[in-house]
């Protein structure tokens, strides 16, 4: 699975980049901030496969966090072209602090329950 979240992070972002430089009316800024927003979605859904998570939350993550990037993605693609007042851009730092604590908080609650299981036995 890691294999192909890093090739499929690395081929989206291929062609966001051929489209950006394609289509004349998606702005520089547009193409960096959604490739950036692949980028993000491609770490989190790879550091989601290599914690140790339960499967059932390992696959929540990856729907929750590729769920999220197509709407950053969307939100970056028919944003403003400046970063200043930019509620796009907060909006999707927003979402990927959410997306990161999310996270955190399944680890430390996944080690939990582990410790939990090998004490009791």
């Amino acid at each position: 699975m890691k294999k192909t979240i890093i090739f499929s992070t690395i081929g989206l972002i291929v062609v966001n980049l051929l489209a950006g430089v394609i289509l004349s009316r998606y702005h520089l800024f547009n193409v960096a901030t959604t490739s950036v927003v692949i980028l993000l979605t491609g770490c989190l859904n790879f550091i989601a496969s290599t914690i140790p998570l339960k499967d059932a939350y390992r696959v929540a993550h990856y729907y929750l966090f590729s769920l999220l990037g197509i709407v950053m993605f969307l939100l970056m693609l028919f944003s403003p072209h400046h970063l200043k007042d930019n509620w796009c851009v907060v909006v999707s730092i927003v979402i990927v602090a959410f997306e990161s604590i999310a996270l955190y908080i399944t680890y430390k609650v996944n080690q939990h329950i582990k410790h939990k299981i090998i004490i009791n036995h």
